[in-house]
């Protein structure tokens, strides 16, 4: 713990981050991200961005003020799902023109607020952080910010020297800033796990560099080195320009004292098409983590895929994942030797346009034989707004139930499955093991061991993946042999030998297509309703007849709604504690 801290801060972390101090880091060793303790690392989760402008737009339109207050009371509904779908990790690509001058300097912002108090707040969670320095969506808090004038420009962002500079100064600020809520500084909080410099960085292309701005720098280097222009000189110039980039960034990261992995992004899939002096210049570099996205189905919509949306969520992706595994141009390349000593993370992930309750069990399985141990969706629709969101990136725990459900299966997927197994290329959307599986044909997901039981449809008792006798947490959508539910919506039961503490979600309904694009002021597209009564039938080891006490909790308060001598209960939506006589 930081020095100086009161004995009372001390007493409140004390409990909620005991995994999270300033001699805590995780580290890279051989290209493997390990907890101090030596625990191998596997981080499942979501970027989350209440600290964007960009952000903010979805947040306004549900009548969010721009405000401290009003954004953080935001951040807090949406940490409190991200825990219960089992969220370990939150990714965050920062825009520096939300919080910096025209200097590079960093500005008092209500979204440097907005980042500080989700950081502080996702570590009491124990939720860990992947932080990206630099990248820019199109707006911006700050007018005379030095992102401004280089948003839409993203060869710049490496290829300019006075950006490059201005970048520099942002990121060893940030760095050394102290947290307002956690009074940790940002390079001595462990509660970051990884540190990425730029969001899908763009490069110099030959066919324009002669003609452009950086056609000097490049005649220079070409009289210093004694070489003729030509297609190869150009990329032995830009393999160095690259690696002397990312060196220089990192350089500038550890001089600080900042400890933490340092990430390149590598963008999408066939990304290394036309680029592979930038991916020789990424493997020689001195990070410690490089990242991919993958968007199964982006390829399939016509582009600009936003004005031609369609519902992908029927669609079979067996062979583009024998592709993703098998050709180095789609990701192959992560296997190649010259990226082993590269821990592996995936920085966006989705469905896209894809609501089917199999998918994200599907991408665990294939991000974990591809070595990967951190992987964050992109993005998590926050409650504030989530019952307006539609299109191509749409997860929230009570507006897409099933979804939800599959999304927290697929995190213990990734959590149990062993790092580097051999991808099963001869069925990759049907699958079974003695812990889960994952069917395109039947859009269901499950997973089971003695303490979990989490699945995304209907189980029967034919299924062969059978719930266990001592388990200890529940997170269904749909009946099982366990549970029978009349509602629409998930449900999370928690299991102790005195209580079940049950959480059921509102029942959904849905306006439009929740695949199209929707115009927040065209009202909301999904509709969540608690005003019925649905039955619950438990169905549990330990708890057939007996006597019981109901009890809802709202606000954390316990009321008594009566006792009963069955787990037959009708009941409204929301948090219950059944407790055993």
């Amino acid at each position: 713990m930081k020095k100086g801290i009161s004995i009372t801060v001390i007493l409140l972390f004390i409990i909620s981050q005991v995994v999270f101090n300033q001699d805590n880091f995780i580290y890279n060793e051989n290209g493997r991200l390990y907890h101090p303790n030596g625990e191998e690392v596997a981080l499942w989760g979501v970027n989350l961005q209440p600290m964007l402008s960009w952000e903010y737009r979805l947040l306004k339109g549900a009548g969010v003020q721009k405000d401290a207050e009003s954004i953080n009371r935001a951040t807090d509904e949406s940490l409190d799902e991200l825990e219960l779908i089992g969220c370990r990790l939150i990714r965050c690509h920062l825009t520096p023109a939300d919080f910096t001058d025209d200097k590079g300097n960093l500005v008092e912002t209500v979204f440097l607020d907005a980042l500080d108090y989700m950081v502080a707040e996702a570590a009491k969670r124990n939720i860990y952080l992947y932080i990206t320095f630099i990248n820019h969506m199109g707006s911006g808090e700050v007018k005379n910010s030095f992102m401004q004038g280089y948003k839409k420009d993203r060869v710049k962002w490496i290829a300019d020297k006075e950006f490059v500079k201005k970048s520099k100064k942002y990121i060893t600020q940030l760095l050394n800033r102290e947290n307002k809520y956690s009074k940790f500084q940002y390079k001595a909080d462990s509660a970051v796990a990884v540190w990425e410099i730029i969001n899908e960085p763009d490069y110099l292309k030959y066919d324009t560099i002669l003609s452009g701005p950086y056609a000097k720098q490049y005649k220079k280097w070409l009289k210093r080195n004694k070489l003729k222009d030509g297609k190869f000189t150009f990329f032995k110039y830009r393999q160095e320009m690259v690696l002397n980039y990312i060196n220089e960034m990192y350089n500038v990261v550890r001089k600080t004292g900042a400890k933490q992995p340092v990430s390149w992004c590598c963008n999408w899939h066939r990304m290394i098409i036309g680029h592979e002096d930038v991916f020789d210049a990424i493997s020689q570099s001195k990070v410690e983590a490089v990242s991919f996205c993958n968007y199964p189905g982006q390829s399939v919509c016509k582009h600009p895929y936003y004005e031609n949306p369609q519902d992908l969520t029927k669609y079979n992706y067996s062979d583009w994942y024998v592709d993703c595994y098998e050709k180095e141009e789609y990701y192959g390349w992560t296997l190649k030797p010259e990226f082993q000593s590269k821990a592996k993370l995936v920085y966006e992930f989705e469905t896209f346009y894809n609501q089917s309750a199999y998918l994200y069990p599907v991408m665990a399985d294939f991000f974990r034989s591809m070595g990967v141990q951190m992987a964050a969706m992109w993005q998590y629709s926050m409650p504030a707004y989530a019952e307006y969101r539609g299109g191509s990136h749409v997860l929230n725990i009570k507006c897409t139930p099933a979804k939800a459900a599959s999304f927290a299966v697929a995190g213990k997927i990734f959590e149990e499955t062993s790092l580097l197994q051999p991808y099963h290329i001869e069925s990759t959307t049907e699958w079974q093991t003695n812990k889960y599986m994952y069917s395109y044909k039947k859009n269901v997901s499950a997973f089971s061991d003695d303490n979990y039981f989490y699945h995304s449809a209907d189980i029967d008792n034919d299924f062969k993946l059978q719930a266990s006798s001592s388990v200890k947490e529940i997170f269904g959508y749909g009946n099982s042999p366990l549970v029978n539910y009349t509602g629409t919506s998930n449900y999370i039961i928690k299991i102790s030998d005195k209580e079940l503490d049950i959480t059921i979600h509102p029942d959904v309904r849905y306006r439009r297509e929740l695949w199209k694009l929707h115009n927040m002021d065209w009202g909301p597209v999904t509709t969540l309703d608690s005003s019925e009564n649905r039955t619950l039938k438990l169905n549990l080891n330990n708890w057939s007849k007996g006597k019981y006490t109901l009890y809802e909790i709202k606000d954390g308060v316990r009321q008594k709604k009566g006792t009963m001598n069955e787990l037959t209960m009708f009941l409204n939506p929301g948090h219950y504690l059944v407790v055993k006589e």
